[in-house]
């Protein structure tokens, strides 16, 4: 006699299933405190996972440069070492695969970036490297922070995208993320991780649903440079150093509106609109957001979730599949980033390039009267290789109105390749370096006219 087992429960089967609701409930509270959650740390507002990696990083404080040093170096030796000898780590050694797997052109940057760090630490070879504005502030300021954010959120994020959370929210409201976005409601929750977290952890939650089949190639392109928007608690640095702290709020309401009205344009014009919603190679398409007539929104997004969780990975899988993701991310982007951060901020502060690609940029400045046009239009440049430059720009200007568009680029403006744009083109996401400069230009001619409309009503 054939005995039949019951189907797990779906979003069609109307049966409940108190293992399987755990299995997606429990996971999922874990992750909303660790990333959607705001808590107070050392009289600071900030989130969980933000306690955690300063926890973390606190007994290695003495060590920290060292240890940057040592990934970076590791990096480029290791995918030396696998150019050359194509050895086959893929299936006998998956660590050292994750760690090494590099392209002649990524081995290159990984290469400057170990040339510079190695200046950066012992203050040696020409200044322009090593300069407090140069190497040390791109070393020090991003390479240290974004080094154990990206460690510690490749073990945490599958707790929202593993085991239902992604489903839950994404039922509640595909309807309106749908009409105003054309995306998938599930990718709200990029958007709220990258508001409250760091642009790098919604960014790895997109590549993460894009490789595990729930967005097309468009949709995850879309919400890639869209919804990847640095955190809160970045913003009001960067508020503070544009000495905008006295109107933080006002100034980041601002930030909220130009970034919702980048996402409604751009999504709809190239380069985003001509991406094919082609699924990911050898997944396919592994969502469908049917509804169901008969019944609620939020039953359907309880079962919807519960569907997925019986197909969660298991503790073993789980940090498997986390402890490679961390490898791949962090060896493959730490080195790029830091060689062009710090190239990047080389020519700015050492040359006189910017100054004269800007001279089109100081003309339109010049038609809507900003104020101090010449030393401002350099910063609506150099967002594109780091989000911090316009920002540093705005610091030595005194009008507070071209400060305040400037710190408003800074944020908007999204694609810098020192940590999103090299953390995109690593990855499988379907965007290419011309692909992403266009956009950047188009965010930032639509941003433009937003906090110039602000800054005429504020100032």
């Amino acid at each position: 006699m054939t005995v039949k087992t019951p189907p797990p429960p779906s979003s069609e089967s109307a049966g409940f299933n108190t293992r399987v609701f755990l299995t997606f409930l429990i996971p999922s509270l874990i992750g909303i405190l660790m990333f959607l959650t705001p808590v107070t740390y050392k009289g600071n507002d900030t989130i969980t996972i933000a306690v955690v990696v300063d926890l973390l990083r606190s007994p290695f404080e003495p060590w920290l440069m060292e240890i940057l040093i040592t990934v970076i170096a590791l990096s480029t030796l290791g995918s030396a070492y696998n150019i050359l000898k194509k050895p086959d780590w893929a299936n006998s050694h998956p660590s050292l695969h994750a760690m090494c797997h590099s392209t002649p052109l990524w081995f290159m940057l990984r290469l400057i970036g170990l040339v510079y760090g190695l200046c950066v630490y012992f203050e040696a070879g020409p200044a322009p490297i090593w300069a407090a504005d140069t190497g040390q502030a791109i070393f020090h300021d991003i390479g240290i922070p974004v080094l154990f954010i990206l460690t510690t959120a490749c073990f945490f994020i599958p707790f929202l995208t593993d085991y239902g959370f992604m489903e839950f929210i994404g039922g509640l409201v595909k309807k309106p993320f749908g009409f105003l976005f054309n995306l998938p409601g599930r990718s709200a929750i990029d958007a709220t991780a990258s508001f409250v977290s760091a642009s790098s952890v919604g960014l790895l939650i997109t590549i993460k649903q894009y490789e595990n089949g729930f967005y097309s190639a468009r949709e995850s392109a879309a919400v890639a440079t869209n919804f990847s928007v640095v955190s809160i608690p970045f913003a009001l640095v960067v508020a503070g150093v544009a000495g905008l702290e006295h109107m933080f709020f006002t100034w980041y309401m601002v930030v909220i509106i130009a970034c919702l009205v980048c996402a409604l344009i751009t999504i709809r014009i190239p380069p985003l609109s001509l991406i094919p919603d082609d699924y990911f190679p050898g997944v396919g398409k592994r969502i469908h957001e049917d509804d169901d007539e008969n019944g609620s929104v939020l039953g359907q997004s309880v079962r919807d979730a519960m569907a997925c969780a019986t197909n969660a990975p298991g503790p073993r899988k789980f940090l498997k599949t986390a402890w490679l993701s961390s490898l791949v991310v962090v060896f493959g982007v730490i080195a790029p980033a830091m060689a062009i951060a710090t190239t990047a901020a080389m020519v700015i502060f050492y040359t006189p390039v910017f100054d004269l690609v800007s001279m089109p940029v100081v003309y339109v400045l010049e038609i809507f009267n900003i104020p101090e046009a010449a030393s401002a239009a350099p910063g609506f440049l150099v967002g594109f290789f780091d989000q911090f430059l316009p920002a540093l720009l705005a610091k030595g200007i005194e009008s507070e109105m071209t400060r305040f568009i400037l710190a408003g680029l800074s944020i908007c403006q999204l694609i810098y390749m020192a940590e999103v744009g090299v953390l995109i083109l690593y990855s499988s996401l379907p965007l290419n370096f011309w692909q992403l400069l266009a956009i950047f230009i188009i965010r930032t001619i639509i941003v433009f006219p937003v906090f110039l409309i602000a800054g005429w009503l504020l100032f």
